[in-house]
């Protein structure tokens, strides 16, 4: 699974063998059973029953400080993505109401949230 695009990965749970598919039909016809639909931190690969739980182990990842904002001090946007919610934090706003950050904040966004070694 790619971390590059630092959402959550939806993916689709046999209910029998456990297995992870990336579409529902594929998981209805491996066993035949019950299809859940999981929700996957790209950073830890970890799965989640919900996408909210997803986005806070996303964020969880992030070496920041403080608690992280629900939504833009700029245009008040909601900070519904691990995203959104670390562009604020580091920066003081969101990339959509403003996209430009220093070179110092785009490299401290883009290692937030990568797979820790």
């Amino acid at each position: 699974m790619a971390a590059s695009d630092k959402g959550v990965i939806v993916k689709y749970e046999c209910d029998r063998c456990g297995e992870h598919h990336d579409h529902e039909s594929e998981a209805e016809d491996c066993c035949r059973p019950d299809v859940h639909t999981v929700y996957i931190c790209p950073v830890c690969e970890q799965d989640h029953e919900t996408r909210a739980e997803a986005e806070s182990c996303i964020v969880g990842h992030g070496d920041l400080p403080g608690d992280l904002p629900e939504h833009c001090p700029s245009c008040l946007r909601d900070a519904d993505t691990a995203q959104l919610r670390v562009e604020i934090a580091v920066a003081g706003h969101c990339s959509t109401c403003n996209p430009i950050y220093t070179p110092e904040e785009n490299l401290v966004i883009k290692y937030a949230l990568e797979p820790k070694d």
